[in-house]
């Protein structure tokens, strides 16, 4: 008896392959490109100077997801809205559990929360013939995953760096280039690490 149930359970598992059936078909029908709602980023890194770099990261990144054309994005107004009313729009917190509801309220398929988890700034001094110069160099790491509404399932997950540099030297003639602000550069970089995250997203995805 146990040998017929294992070979109906084999049987039953090689006709579910032979369908194709993956995480990802739980998330939309075949040939479908499942339905996303980017929650606002949490900040997570251990510096609390830098606090507000996630700000933005989930716009960029629902736009670099678009350009991937693996899924179809809320968009945003509709997001914000939904935030507002739940008192989450300023905290920028949001709970796998509140995301779950927000994600059914706008009829997404899965939802991505996603978090800074570090950020570094640091210059750097050498002379270089006669001169002095200094270059700044930032860089913002952080974590994304992609999880389905209806089930709870982790679809996809990834991790990136985004970085940016400047430099001016100074030498006896005078200053060339200038140092670019520490804002400027985290937002240079934060597009950057949109991107890669983005990428690695969909490859995950796709496996």
């Amino acid at each position: 008896m146990r040998r017929a149930a294992g070979r109906v359970g084999l049987g039953l598992l090689s006709f579910i392959a032979f369908l194709g059936w993956s995480p990802r078909a739980a998330c939309a029908p075949k040939g479908e490109r499942p339905i996303v709602a980017v929650m606002p980023f949490a900040y997570n890194a251990d510096q609390a100077e830098y606090a507000g770099t996630e700000k933005g990261l989930e716009e960029a990144l629902e736009a670099d997801l678009v350009k991937t054309k693996k899924f179809r994005m809320i968009e945003r107004g509709r997001l914000g809205v939904l935030l507002q009313e739940a008192g989450l729009q300023q905290t920028g917190a949001v709970s796998p559990e509140n995301a779950v509801q927000i994600g059914k309220q706008l009829g997404a398929q899965a939802y991505v929360l996603g978090s800074v988890t570090s950020v570094s700034v640091r210059d750097e001094w050498r002379s270089v013939k006669f001169a002095e110069k200094t270059t700044r160099f930032v860089e913002i790491a952080a974590e994304a995953k992609l999880v389905s509404v209806e089930t709870g399932e982790i679809l996809a997950s990834g991790s990136a760096v985004g970085k940016s540099k400047t430099a001016e030297k100074h030498a006896f003639g005078g200053k060339v280039g200038d140092l670019a602000s520490v804002k400027s550069m985290t937002q240079k970089a934060s597009q950057a690490l949109s991107k890669r995250l983005a990428k690695d997203l969909v490859k995950t995805y796709l496996k």
